[in-house]
């Protein structure tokens, strides 16, 4: 009798015990997701878009021309704020590959706070002209310039993600039979995501490393580099494999763009523009036979003042539309000749006065 007893005891410990345990395990779960559990109380619904954490075992470095290398960790990249962004993905070739939504970081908010560095002596000493380059962990590269990831409009912004889920088909029944994803997992590592292009060329999965590096360049075909100097863009000299010719604007299209909003990216709200001049795209056509969305290209103002712009971003953006070689600002001549004016970005910096020369990079890989 004692025995049973006992063992009846033993029984109501033990559930006590774990109903205690449930009780911890279910209050710390509460406490870890104490904003989601709150979202639930509130809205009644389970929600699709939540906060979620870098895997640990995710990582970036960042090196090159830089102050110092830097390795940012999963835990010090949950530091960064992040982003929901959704795609409809296509192949360069024109395949549609799906629909995924994606939590990530801009890169924007990661790299502005890196400091470049370039050698002790370089003609060009600012950070204008310079590219990075995400490299996989199998080796695989895609190249941005510097400046279209920091200085361009935001909204729609190159991002690494790390994690994707399916856009699925809300009808359990057309969901079962829907074969156009073809990206079933989520992320294995840090992806470069680029919302704002057409296809996913330059996407890129498991990225290890950002590097800035500068392009090679006709150094001595270019001025130095003179802050201050009082100068001219009278004409714009075209450069390609150190042969040279003066650019041609016959059969280059007119743009007009009113309310440019010109911030500088150091000192703030500057004024609001309307410039008239040459469509950027149809100068670089008629200018460079067969350039495109695989070349870079240099843009250096008749004071040495250098600026670095990816193909892809000129020929394959909305960004690239409100690109224009400005010949009047306000209706009136623009100071110091002609001005590259790029009236999508949200800082100005890109933009340069008395520009006076144009060298084409082809096929960068």
């Amino acid at each position: 009798m004692n025995s049973i007893f006992q063992n009846h005891l033993n029984i109501r410990r033990i559930v006590f015990i774990l109903l205690v345990a449930g009780v911890a395990v279910f209050l710390y779960a509460r406490q870890q997701n104490e904003n989601y559990y709150d979202l639930l109380i509130v809205s009644g619904a389970t929600p699709l878009a939540v906060a979620e954490k870098v895997p640990e075992t995710f990582s970036l470095t960042v090196n090159g021309l830089v102050k110092k290398e830097y390795v940012f960790s999963g835990s010090a990249l949950n530091g960064f704020a992040t982003t929901r962004t959704r795609t409809c993905e296509f192949s360069p070739d024109g395949k549609f590959l799906g629909a995924y939504a994606y939590l990530g970081i801009p890169v924007y908010n990661i790299l502005e706070g890196i400091s470049p560095r370039k050698p002790d002596g370089a003609v060009f000493n600012q950070p204008m002209d310079i590219m990075a380059t995400f490299t996989s962990i199998s080796g695989e590269k895609v190249h941005f310039s510097l400046n279209e990831l920091l200085m361009t409009d935001d909204s729609r912004p190159v991002t690494l993600a790390y994690m994707r889920k399916e856009v699925l088909p809300t009808t359990e029944a057309v969901r079962e039979n829907y074969t156009f994803n073809l990206f079933r997992d989520n992320l294995s590592g840090l992806k470069v995501i680029c919302p704002g292009e057409p296809d996913t060329a330059r996407y890129l999965d498991n990225v290890a490393t950002v590097t800035y590096t500068t392009l090679p360049v006709p150094d001595d075909l270019l001025p130095a580099r003179t802050k201050g100097k009082k100068c001219t863009g009278e004409s714009i000299l075209c450069i390609e494999n150190r042969e040279s010719r003066t650019a041609d604007f016959n059969n280059v299209a007119a743009a007009k763009i009113d309310h440019w909003v010109r911030i500088g990216h150091g000192h703030g709200f500057e004024d609001v523009a309307s410039v008239a001049g040459y469509d950027l795209r149809s100068f670089l056509t008629a200018n460079f036979p067969g350039a495109g969305k695989s070349d870079f290209f240099l843009f250096a103002a008749c004071d040495g003042y250098r600026c670095l712009f990816s193909g892809r971003e000129i020929f394959e953006t909305d960004d690239g539309k409100g690109m224009i070689i400005a010949t009047t600002i306000n209706d009136q001549p623009a100071p110091q000749g002609f001005r590259l004016a790029l009236t999508a970005d949200f800082f100005a910096d890109r933009s340069m006065w008395g520009l006076a020369y144009v060298v084409r990079i082809p096929n960068v890989r």
